[in-house]
């Protein structure tokens, strides 16, 4: 059970969009848009959503620091949206400022077993630093936060033949439970504490939008990972729908283009 919001995919999401009458809210994830985990956002696309973005209040999420996100979304994008939550949501940024920051002390604890895991990995490739620190979140990429591409996709490659990674989850989750942790992409897990998550983002939204519905393009691996605290408290007015990549969020934001312009016409009559 994702929600209470209906969980739609592309192809069965109109007709739902056009019943609502109050303002529509739009958070996109970071992977939905970029797939790639190098990729910077296609031209074309970047040009559509920055059309779609100026008549809508628009947010980004994304489980990356800013920095990260900085290589991947030029500055006409980035600027763009409302906001953007980073660090799966500790952090929300507004044209290259911060505007909010969750801290987190993580226990010496913690980080001596985290330790123990990048010492006990099977991969024997490591670059360091392996271990990410945010706000409110941990990174542990085995590959190196700072890693390659070709270093990247050889950790991948090894990581798909050995499915490491999730017996180091499930390690994880047994020891601490007192923390969340996911893998929130191929190549590395996240680790947050249970009084922080994702879910945070919608209170903020809200807030901000009071009255507004919630409506969520996401991936199936951001639904899955670190953006499920956020799924799990949607009510039964917001809509999540899991998207394929910019070919999916095209379609969806076309439908609403259109429909926007016939609201409007017949606002207007």
């Amino acid at each position: 059970m994702l929600s209470k919001a209906e969980l739609m995919t592309p192809d069965h999401v109109s007709g739902v969009i056009g019943n609502s009458r109050s303002e529509d809210v739009f958070l996109f994830d970071l992977t939905a848009i970029v797939p790639g985990t190098f990729c910077q956002i296609d031209h074309d696309f970047a040009d559509y959503l920055l059309e779609f973005a100026r008549l809508r209040p628009c947010y980004l999420l994304a489980s990356v620091s800013y920095n990260d996100l900085l290589s991947r979304l030029p500055s006409r994008v980035r600027f763009a949206f409302k906001g953007i939550f980073v660090s799966s949501g500790a952090e929300l940024w507004c044209e290259d400022e911060v505007l909010e920051r969750r801290e987190h002390r993580f226990s010496d604890d913690l980080y001596e077993h985290l330790v123990k895991v990048v010492q006990n990995s099977g991969y024997q490739e490591k670059v360091a630093p392996l271990i990410e620190n945010g706000p409110a979140t941990l990174r542990v990429c085995l590959a190196g936060t700072q890693a390659t591409i070709g270093q990247l996709k050889a950790y991948l490659k090894w990581e798909e033949e050995h499915c490491e990674l999730p017996k180091i989850v499930n390690e994880l989750k047994a020891k601490f439970p007192d923390h969340e942790v996911c893998q929130d992409s191929g190549s590395s897990l996240l680790i947050s504490p249970n009084t922080f998550s994702s879910a945070l983002v919608r209170q903020h939204i809200t807030t901000e939008h009071e009255g507004a519905r919630f409506i969520g393009y996401m991936s199936n691996r951001a639904v899955n990972s670190f953006a499920r605290p956020l799924c799990d408290v949607l009510s039964g007015a917001d809509l999540l729908t899991e998207v394929g990549g910019p070919s999916d969020l095209s379609q969806l934001m076309s439908y609403d283009i259109r429909r926007a312009s016939a609201r409007d016409l017949l606002a207007a009559e």
